[in-house]
């Protein structure tokens, strides 16, 4: 990840309002929250389902006619 001395923080009363970063920096900041979005989600089903509920390999190949 780039270097974060570059964001500038904009602040209103004193305070911290505002980051502004370099665009690039942003995707790469939007993509790892995406990420744990996704990593966290998975869990969550995970935690929600027995294991009778997956599907293996072999049957999914089986219903798909994939040899």
């Amino acid at each position: 990840m780039k270097d974060l001395d570059s964001v500038q923080i904009i602040k209103e009363n004193n305070k911290p309002k505002f980051a502004v970063l370099d665009y690039h920096l942003f995707e790469e900041v939007k993509e790892i929250v995406e990420d744990y979005l996704d990593h966290c989600h998975a869990e969550s089903v995970i935690e929600k389902t027995s294991e009778k509920d997956w599907v293996g390999l072999d049957q999914v190949k089986k219903e798909l006619n994939i040899k």
